[in-house]
């Protein structure tokens, strides 16, 4: 009389069961790191932004209250701004880093306690694979008499 043992391995439904759950934690892994990529592009690029939007923060900061790019309400840079004459804000305006251009506006508003808000909005078009192109905008205020 034969006796037969047992086998106490995996069978292969097992295996491919196993198989599966590994296939699908793989495929999230890989999904986490794309977002992860993205995320991280989107933080450098408002990083650059921040610091386009800063520099030009500072440079209306130490102009002159009476100089046309801060003395007039309304948004600026305008034709009528006559240009910044020591060439320190002309470059600012548009920022190029890497593959990525950063527009810098500003508009200029008076407040009742004889003192203007200036809001500086830098903005950068980013591509996003669930939307396409999107345009991105940082804005900072300044308060200064």
């Amino acid at each position: 009389m034969k006796i037969f043992y047992r086998n106490s391995g995996f069978t292969i439904i097992e295996l491919m069961v196993a198989m599966a759950v590994m296939a699908f934690g793989i495929l999230g892994f890989i999904f986490m790191q794309s977002r992860a990529a993205q995320g991280r592009l989107a933080g450098r690029e408002m990083s650059r932004a921040t610091v386009v939007a800063q520099n030009v923060s500072e440079i209306l900061r130490s102009l002159d209250s009476g100089d046309p790019m801060i003395r007039d309400e309304g948004n600026h840079p305008t034709a009528t701004d006559g240009g910044d004459t020591d060439g320190t804000l002309d470059n600012k305006l548009s920022t190029k880093y890497g593959n990525f251009t950063y527009n810098t506006t500003w508009t200029v508003s008076k407040n009742t306690n004889n003192l203007k808000t200036i809001n500086i909005s830098t903005s950068w078009r980013l591509k996003d694979n669930q939307t396409g192109m999107k345009t991105k905008i940082l804005t900072f205020t300044l308060l200064r008499k």
